[in-house]
């Protein structure tokens, strides 16, 4: 019998509040949007059995995204503009969202795109859920933003 090391992929801790203090802390501009994301799921990448480790780092994905921009101390603003979703890929392990699915999301403002990246260990989206918005909402008005773990 042989034993051999099992491959997985160990990531800390994540939430909304982490997102919002890293986006708070760069020097990008970020807009926290609570909406979907429309975009052709079969071009996210995919890990090949024959050689899981052969997928690109990272993944560029046109997509739409539509819902209410964090304006002031609420989501209000309507937005429907078009986005790329940056998907991370560390080895075969991936980051990865549904189309048309409802999240909380930081989207990057980098020139005229807006980026939204899904990370291998958690990205800048989160299932749009009370608890989600009460945190991004909590942090923005200066309330309690605890990260998930002290850095």
């Amino acid at each position: 019998m042989s034993v051999t090391p099992a491959a997985a992929l160990s990531c800390l801790p994540w939430s909304p509040a982490d997102a919002y203090l890293q986006a708070a802390a760069s020097e990008s501009a970020y807009n926290v949007i609570a909406g979907e994301l429309r975009f052709d799921e079969n071009l996210l990448p995919q890990s090949h059995a024959d050689n899981p480790n052969d997928i690109p780092p990272l993944t560029q994905i046109p997509a739409q995204l539509s819902g209410k921009m964090l304006e002031g101390k609420y989501f209000s603003g309507r937005v429907n503009v078009p986005a790329v979703l940056e998907v991370e890929c560390l080895g075969p392990w991936c980051g990865g969202m549904k189309s048309g699915a409802d999240y909380v999301f930081f989207a990057e403002q980098q020139g005229q795109d807006l980026v939204i990246r899904a990370g291998a260990c958690g990205g800048f989206a989160f299932d749009d859920t009370p608890e989600v918005r009460r945190q991004v909402l909590d942090c923005h008005r200066g309330a309690a933003c605890e990260p998930a773990m002290p850095r």
